[in-house]
């Protein structure tokens, strides 16, 4: 998973190269083809995560962990000083911290049928703060899936997920616990197009607002579950 979130980043940055459909197909089956796997194995794997939610976030979770050690180990040997300034989310009571793509074309042939993403902790955090992660689809004809979760100091995780037509806009809301401390925010938005369809998932968000300390009510809904 960890490859395939490179790869359709690449295709992202250099879209110049990866102009057409074919060129894409051929980065995704020599990324299978490494780890001695086939496209119809790897979708077979993500249609049981998508029913098995607690062991998906636990995938996001390492994959995540997989990504941030390479980014490390990259920017020691480009030289880069351990104590770099990293991106600070901007302060304020409706922020969108989204970092990623707004728009992505969807084909049946697209590197990867998911959008990553992760925000870790930073001066402008507040316990209680609400994430709502929106997505428009445009000409899909298929069912979206998006999810999200925290991870809490205390080892503890909590997750939100929804999955249902992507035609027009869908939003999924996040509500961090006011008791615990939050570490990271990270989740996906996942679109498989059909065959031939050419469609577009738009006006993607991930807006923080502010909340009350007496989030209980507000949290109802979310799952937990301990991973370490």
């Amino acid at each position: 998973m960890a490859d395939i979130y490179v790869g359709d980043a690449v295709v992202e940055n250099e879209s110049r190269t990866y102009r057409n459909d074919s060129m894409r197909k051929v980065l995704m089956q020599s990324i299978y083809a490494k780890h001695g796997v086939t496209r119809e194995q790897v979708d077979t794997s993500l249609y049981w995560y998508g029913h098995n939610i607690q062991e998906y976030m636990e995938m996001c979770r390492l994959t995540e962990e997989i990504l941030q050690k390479r980014i490390e180990e990259a920017e020691r040997a480009g030289g880069k000083a351990e104590r770099a300034p990293r991106q600070i989310s901007v302060d304020g009571d409706s922020v969108d911290v989204w970092t990623g793509i707004r728009t992505r074309r969807n084909t049946a042939d697209i590197a990867s049928d998911f959008i990553a993403f992760h925000v870790s902790t930073d001066k402008n955090w507040e316990r209680g703060d609400r994430y709502t992660l929106s997505v428009k689809g445009l000409n899909t004809h298929k069912a979206v899936t998006l999810s999200l979760a925290v991870d809490y100091n205390d080892g503890t995780t909590e997750y939100k997920w929804f999955n249902g037509p992507a035609d027009g806009m869908n939003r999924l809301l996040l509500v961090l616990d006011s008791a615990k401390v939050a570490s990271t925010v990270y989740g996906s938005i996942h679109y498989a197009a059909a065959p031939k369809e050419v469609s577009y998932l738009d006006s993607i968000t991930l807006v923080r607002t502010r909340g009350r300390n007496d989030n209980v009510r507000a949290r109802e809904g979310q799952s937990v579950s301990r991973f370490r």
